[in-house]
Order: C-alpha cells, then sequence, then structure tokens
C-alpha cells in the first residue's frame, strides 16, 4: 500500500478539492489507486461520510475497465467546469483543453506591448539543451522587469480572466518573431529531468496564455498538430491551453509549433501558470467568486443610452416635488461612506410610486434586450438615491441572484466636477464613466466591478437603479 503522495498527486488532490469536487468521491479513487485510508485522509484534511463499502469512484461508474486513461478521461470531463473564461470559444477535443479570445488587449495595448519589448531583447532560450540550434530562433523580452504600471495591469487582467491567484504564475514575458525565426515543436510543461532546475518551489506548469500582438497575413501560425488545430495570427487574440491532464501528468497533445513568419514581424506576450503558489501561505489556486461565475451577456459588459425625455422629466419633476419625503438612507458596514469624517450623511432616498416603478422597467426592458440580446425579467427598482457632498461608494459586484442585467439612470446632480463610475469591462479593463442628467448606462451588474471610489465634489449626485435577469438566467456555484 502507498503512503507518500508525489507532487502530481498532490497537485490533483488539491486541484480538485479546491474546484469543489465530491470528496468522498475522490477518497475513493485515491483507495482505489492503493493509498492507505490514513495517508488519504491526512493529505485531504477529510473523513468519508459514508462507511467505505458505499463509497463509489466516480471514474468507474458505468465501466468495467479499470485504466489511469479511465481516470484521465473522467477527471478531463470534470475538469471542463473548473476552468471558466469570459467570452472564450473552447475547442472540440476531449485531449486538450485549448481556448481563444478575441479582442482580449485592445490596438493601443498592443502597440504598447510591441514598443517594450523590442526596447529590450535577447536571444529566446530553451529549457534544456538542444542540439538543434534552429530549433528555437526567437527573441525574447523580460517584460516584468520594465516595472511598467500598464504591463502590470495587463499582467493581473491575465490572472483575472483564468481566475487564478497570482502567486501560482510566472512573470509576464514578451516574443518577437522576424521572416523565418521560430519556435519548433514543442511543450510547454518541465520534462522530468528538468524539473530540478526549474522548480523554483512552484512546481510543474499548468497553463499557457499566449496573446498575439498584431495580425499576420503570411506565416507565423501557432498549430496544435496533435488536436489538428491552428491559430493564426491576431491583434488582441489570446490562446489559453493547459499543459497537464487531469490527473496532474503532461499532457503530450499540449505539443504545439509557432511557425516560421514569412512576411513581416509576429509579436507576443506569453503567460505560465504552475502547480504551486510562490507564497509560504498559499490562497487557493482558483480565485473565482460566485459573481465571477455569472455568464457574460455582451462583449465588452457596458454600454451608454439615453433615457427617452417624456420618462426622464416625469422622474425629475416626482424628485423635485418630493424632496420633503426623503429619507437618510442606511446601508450596513461601508459599502457607503464619507470620506469627510464631519460629514455624518452619505446618501439620502426617494421612494418611488408603483406607477413610476412599473414604467421605468417596462421603457428600460425593451431597449436592454435589445443591447444584451436576451430575453429579460424584470427583478428591482431602486428608489432615487441621492448621494452627498464626500461620499464614496465602494467598488463591489452586485446580487447573484437578482441583479444581472442593470441600469443607473443619472437624474439630477449638482457637481463642482464630474464624478465618474468606476467600472471593469468583461476583459477586466477598467474604465470611468461619466453620467449627465439623463445619460444611463446598462452594464453586467452581477459580473463587474463597479463603484465610485473618489469622494462627491458637489452638493449631490441623483441616480436610479433598476435590474434584470435574463429568464433562463441561474446562479452557479464555485466550481
Amino acid at each position: 500500500m502507498k503512503t507518500t503522495f508525489n507532487e502530481d498527486w498532490k497537485f490533483w488532490i488539491k486541484s480538485n478539492v479546491d474546484s469543489d469536487q465530491d470528496k468522498n468521491g475522490l477518497f475513493k479513487i485515491l483507495l482505489d489507486e492503493g493509498f492507505t485510508y490514513e495517508s488519504i485522509r491526512k493529505e485531504m484534511h477529510f473523513e468519508p461520510s459514508l462507511p467505505l463499502d458505499q463509497l463509489i469512484n466516480p471514474l468507474k461508474v458505468n465501466r468495467h475497465e479499470e485504466t489511469t486513461s479511465n481516470m484521465s478521461n473522467a477527471g478531463a470531463a470534470a475538469s471542463k467546469s473548473n476552468l471558466f473564461i469570459p467570452n472564450s470559444t473552447r475547442f472540440g477535443t476531449d485531449a486538450l483543453a485549448l481556448y481563444s479570445v478575441e479582442k482580449f488587449l485592445n490596438q493601443e495595448e498592443c502597440n504598447y506591448l510591441i514598443a517594450a519589448i523590442t526596447s529590450e531583447l535577447r536571444p529566446s532560450q530553451l529549457s534544456s539543451f538542444e542540439s538543434d540550434n534552429t530549433f528555437r530562433t526567437s527573441q525574447t523580452c523580460d517584460l516584468a522587469r520594465l516595472n511598467d504600471s500598464l504591463i502590470q495591469d495587463i499582467d493581473q487582467r491575465i490572472c483575472k480572466l483564468l481566475g487564478i491567484d497570482e502567486s501560482y504564475s510566472e512573470a509576464i514575458q514578451g516574443q518577437y518573431y522576424k521572416v523565418g525565426q521560430e519556435f519548433k515543436p514543442h511543450t510547454d510543461y518541465f520534462e522530468e529531468h528538468e524539473m530540478a532546475s526549474h522548480d523554483n518551489g512552484m512546481g510543474q506548469r499548468t497553463f499557457t496564455v499566449m496573446i498575439y500582438l498584431n495580425s499576420l497575413d503570411e506565416g507565423g501560425v501557432t498549430r496544435f498538430p496533435e488536436v489538428a488545430t491552428e491559430f493564426n495570427p491576431k491583434l488582441g487574440m489570446a490562446v489559453i491551453w493547459s499543459s497537464l491532464n487531469p490527473d496532474g501528468s503532461p499532457n503530450s497533445t499540449s505539443l504545439h509549433h509557432a511557425q516560421p513568419v514569412l512576411k513581416g514581424y509576429k509579436a507576443i506576450i506569453t503567460k505560465w501558470f504552475r502547480s504551486k503558489s510562490r507564497l509560504d501561505n498559499p490562497p487557493p489556486l482558483l480565485s473565482r467568486q460566485p459573481n465571477d461565475l455569472i455568464p457574460n451577456y455582451t462583449k465588452r459588459g457596458f454600454e451608454k443610452a439615453k433615457l427617452p425625455a417624456p420618462l426622464l422629466k416625469k422622474i425629475q419633476d416626482f424628485y423635485t416635488t418630493n424632496l420633503d419625503s426623503q429619507t437618510d438612507e442606511n446601508i450596513p458596514g461601508d459599502f457607503i461612506f464619507n470620506a469627510d469624517k464631519k460629514n455624518k450623511k452619505n446618501s439620502i432616498l426617494i421612494d418611488l410610486s408603483t406607477e413610476l416603478r412599473n414604467e421605468i422597467h417596462s421603457t428600460l426592458k425593451s431597449m436592454m434586450e435589445t443591447w444584451c440580446d436576451e430575453a429579460l425579467l424584470p427583478t428591482f427598482v431602486y428608489g432615487i438615491r441621492a448621494y452627498k457632498r464626500g461620499a464614496i461608494l465602494k467598488c463591489h459586484q452586485d446580487r447573484t441572484e437578482t441583479h444581472i442585467i442593470s441600469a443607473i439612470i443619472n437624474v439630477a446632480q449638482d457637481v463642482d466636477e464630474d464624478w465618474p463610475l468606476s467600472i471593469d469591462d468583461n476583459y477586466y479593463r477598467h474604465h470611468d464613466v461619466i453620467l449627465k442628467p439623463g445619460e444611463i448606462i446598462f452594464y453586467e451588474g452581477g459580473r463587474l466591478a463597479h463603484g465610485r471610489p473618489e469622494p462627491l465634489n458637489g452638493d449631490f449626485f441623483a441616480n436610479i437603479f433598476c435590474h434584470f435577469k435574463p429568464i433562463d438566467y441561474v446562479p452557479r456555484n464555485v466550481t
């Protein structure tokens, strides 16, 4: 019987436990693999909730063969739900987890990165000796060493895209290919003889994220020959794949070839993830929260619009007529707070009439269904909230049950300077959006972090929140 786990098994256990797989089933798998009860209990920090003779190995359900191949295939099926990548396309093979995301970076960001890469190039290296000196002929830039704020921001956005904590990643790199240069078929994981010099306490490489910084018409294709899939360089497109099987063993089908550039040049950035954190007290590998698992319904995630003038006038008349009925708004915690310690009032609230509430919902419903191309169910219209001088709205994500497709209507304001809404888009890019009275922002409220982190410089800023959810929406648990 086995009493110790190698690094591959430890990674397999941690990944499945962190992704909330059935622990009784995991326990049974390990028993069937020959590990002792006590060694499994200590490694998983878990006691089975069923008698041992009632534990079911999920890899053997409706199967008659007990092979490592079966274990890998079943694990691959389970792992599909572990990596949720917004706006991605997954390619149709069970042999390799392979995705692409269009326009993850924009033209300006790509141009900036190309300039940074070409400012400090060195010959690209291999992880071990290769007698063929034409095996890898590109050049590399260690972007992380440039200590650049935009590069650091893009690095963090890549981590958010995968939902993997940054401490499990390597520093971001850039690669540059001239005409004729290539990287012959290779894998990104470390071979057994390479681990000693490349482990650095972080274990095996798990995922690769590669992003093209320019489009090419001739050459420079990235080909995955084992799964008959290839990608033509396209500005801003990210290609993501796993180098490992679900059991933690290297996946040879991740073999890929950066084919020679035939005209122009090819510039990319690459970021690799590892099986272990660099931190002494590591956070969970997967950093997704329930809000992060809400499907994205639009490409960018938000859009400005205008409220029909008759409805705006009706709302503004209601606001001025009912100022005397305002109440101080008290929200638990520090969701809204005031930068001015002397000012105890953060915001006031004016309840809407049922008639006006219904009209707002019905008017916005058709506008927002056109925007997100989904049939929507009205869930909530908040009253008119007027923030007071010095108020700060903490950056947050909205309720996962009801606040999925949302809108903010600017009703009225008396400000000394614009008070922007800070919001991330579906590619984790930050924006500051200015709303004038009568303007609306449609946004994916449950998914996107948003708030007003700067103090309001003005007497008041009044707006209405209106929320919907797609009729077929069901909240998901973190997996």
